[in-house]
């Protein structure tokens, strides 16, 4: 039997079986009405409509309670009898559609395996088609891979024509120099480059023509370095000497500021010695000055004694004589004794006052110890009259 013989009776077998099954399980859009088993329910859910649709349900009491519960059991009713008849209705249908889908089951077992006897005749055909096909689509891949591999090392080497400057670009002079000798020394073969072989010849000449210029701004940016590097030296050296300078100057002045030190603190060592050696005489002098007052306070005393002891002797002298006279020499004695005291008092005094230095000698040491002139001494020691 041909094979599309064969074909079309499965075909024509498949859409009988796809006809009864549409024909068994899509039936029409029907209203309630349209189907015996659920007039009744119809006729009670009117009746449900017509008597609760409007109906205001209050449980707030017991009695709207106990009514709201009757009209649930009431509906509750009517709706767990549409349920048992809807399960009653469907069973013939269901037992269609479970026959209908055993054919299509059926049909589609049978079709696999008609299917399966095509493919055995097909497959060895269409792997030979297919390995052709694959053979032709490698060569051609390998082919397009070839070319494009080609191409690409053209390209590679056309871009290192063309990015040489910029790799070279902070590169010093003589990298460039080399670089630049072997770009010339590059020969742009037709065989090597193909259809490339201008676009390579352009871009080579490029490259030359950027790397002379390149070359060329090293050369000027080296001198240039070369200078600054030399001016700096130089400017180093000047530092380095500058700093030597400055340096010594700062030696010399430390050393100048510890010579002034040291110089002042000699003389503040001498003023002080000085100022100590003047308070000790002024010391010493006050000592004597007070050793003196105290002396001549005890001969001031001593000749206060005298003179009265003298007004007493000369009281009695004037004062009548008694009877019996027997004390004219002591009292005369005494008389006598009052000069010897006054010249003892002179001699003592002249003694003490003799022993003083000199008035210029004190002059001259006060100038000295305070570093001034002598008539400025001299003036100090008269407003102090010690």
């Amino acid at each position: 039997m041909p094979a599309n013989t064969q074909q079309a009776r499965v075909q024509e077998a498949l859409d009988i079986s796809e006809a009864d099954v549409v024909q068994d399980s899509a039936a029409p859009a029907v209203t309630i009405t349209d189907i015996a088993e659920y007039r009744p329910h119809e006729e009670q859910i009117v009746r449900l409509e017509t008597t609760y649709a409007k109906l205001v349900v209050d449980c707030s009491t017991s009695e709207g309670l106990a009514n709201a519960k009757e009209v649930r059991v009431d509906i509750r009713d009517v709706r767990y009898a549409l349920a048992n008849t809807t399960k009653t209705a469907l069973i013939p249908y269901q037992q269609k559609v479970k026959d209908a889908q055993a054919r299509v089951n059926q049909v589609k077992e049978f079709g696999e395996l008609l299917k399966e006897r095509v493919l055995a005749i097909e497959t060895p055909v269409d792997e030979a088609i297919k390995a052709e096909e694959k053979r032709v689509a490698d060569a051609k891949a390998e082919r397009e891979r070839l070319e494009a591999e080609r191409i690409e090392t053209i390209r590679a080497k056309i871009t290192r024509f063309s990015s040489v400057a910029a790799a070279y670009a902070s590169r010093s002079a003589a990298d460039v120099a080399t670089i630049l000798q072997s770009v010339k020394e590059s020969v742009i073969l037709p065989e090597e480059y193909a259809e490339f072989e201008a676009e390579g010849t352009i871009a080579r000449d490029n490259a030359i023509e950027q790397l002379e210029t390149l070359h060329k701004s090293a050369m000027e940016r080296e001198e240039a370095a070369a200078k600054l590097l030399a001016q700096q030296k130089e400017l180093d050296q000047l530092r380095e000497k500058q700093r030597i300078a400055d340096a010594e100057a700062e030696e010399l002045r430390k050393q100048r500021a510890e010579e002034d030190r040291k110089r002042l603190k000699q003389q503040q060592d001498e003023l002080d010695q000085q100022r100590r050696d003047m308070e000790a005489q002024q010391r010493q002098q006050r000592e004597q000055q007070e050793e003196q007052q105290r002396a001549q306070r005890e001969r001031d005393a001593q000749y206060q004694r005298d003179q009265e002891e003298l007004a007493r002797l000369r009281a009695q002298a004037a004062a009548p004589a008694p009877a019996i006279s027997a004390t004219p020499a002591p009292a005369a004695e005494k008389v006598e004794v009052a000069p010897a005291a006054g010249h003892a008092i002179a001699a003592e005094f002249d003694d003490v006052t003799t022993t003083a230095p000199p008035v210029q000698d004190i002059v001259e040491v006060v100038a000295l110890g305070f570093d001034v002139d002598v008539s400025t001494a001299r003036a100090w020691l008269r407003a102090i009259r010690f």
